[in-house]
C-alpha cells in the first residue's frame, strides 16, 4: 500500500514538473524601413510599384539560414508575420515614398493613372553564414517602365553584418539591407534622368 502511495505522489509531482516546463513560442516578425531612402523635395510624377515576385527558394513564411553555397535551413519559431513578397513589396512602396522623389507612390491595386511603373524580383532574402559571420543579405532585380516602355532594368545587392546569434538581430540587419537596396535604386533612378521623362498623369485624388 505505501508502494502505491509513493508511486502516486511521484506521478504528481512528475506531472506538475513536466506541466512547469514552457515551451519553445514562435516569434513572429516584419520589416522595419524607419529611415527615408532619400530626402529630396517631389521632384517627379505618380510611380506605381507592381506586386514583387519571389523566388521559388524563398516561399515560405520562416526566416531563412543559408550556410555554404546551396543549403538553407528554415528558422521555424521565427515567421514573417504576412507572406514575405507582400512584407517585401509594402516596404518597397513606403521606402520609395519616404525617399520625396515623387510626387505619389501608389501599390499594384491602387487608382488613377502613373508615370512610371516599377516592377521587380526578389532573388535572395535571408541571413547568410560564413567564414566572416552573418550577414543580411537580399539581392533584387528591378525594371522600370514608361507606358510599357522600359527605361531601367539592374540588379540590387545589399550585405549587412548580423549584430548576434538572435533573430530579431537578423531581421535588423535585412531591414537595413533592405533600406540600402531602396538608395541603390533611387540612385540609379537619378542618374538615369528617369525623373526628365516625367508624362502628363496628374495624381489620383
Amino acid at each position: 500500500m505505501r508502494m502505491r502511495s509513493l508511486a502516486a505522489v511521484w506521478f504528481a509531482l512528475s506531472f506538475v514538473a513536466c506541466s512547469s516546463v514552457e515551451l519553445p513560442r514562435e516569434r513572429f516578425w516584419r520589416l522595419d524601413v524607419s529611415s527615408p531612402a532619400g530626402g529630396q523635395l517631389p521632384q517627379g510624377g505618380v510611380l506605381r510599384v507592381a506586386d514583387l515576385q519571389l523566388a521559388n527558394a524563398l516561399q515560405g513564411d520562416c526566416l531563412l539560414l543559408t550556410t555554404g553555397s546551396a543549403e538553407m535551413t528554415p528558422l521555424e519559431r521565427d515567421r514573417w508575420i504576412a507572406p514575405l513578397d507582400r512584407l517585401v513589396t509594402d516596404a518597397v512602396v513606403l521606402g520609395l515614398s519616404r525617399s520625396r522623389m515623387f510626387a505619389l507612390v501608389k501599390g499594384a491595386g491602387d487608382p488613377g493613372r502613373e508615370d512610371w511603373s516599377l516592377h521587380g524580383r526578389v532573388v535572395d532574402f535571408g541571413i547568410h553564414q560564413d567564414r566572416e559571420g552573418r550577414h543580411g543579405h537580399v539581392t533584387f532585380q528591378f525594371w522600370v517602365d514608361q507606358r510599357d516602355v522600359l527605361v531601367l532594368q539592374d540588379e540590387f545587392t545589399a550585405r549587412v553584418p548580423v549584430a548576434d546569434a538572435s533573430a530579431a538581430a537578423g531581421v535588423d540587419a535585412l531591414s537595413s539591407a533592405l533600406q540600402q537596396v531602396l538608395d541603390q535604386l533611387t540612385g540609379r533612378m537619378r542618374s538615369a534622368r528617369i525623373l526628365d521623362r516625367s508624362i502628363d498623369s496628374a495624381p489620383a485624388k
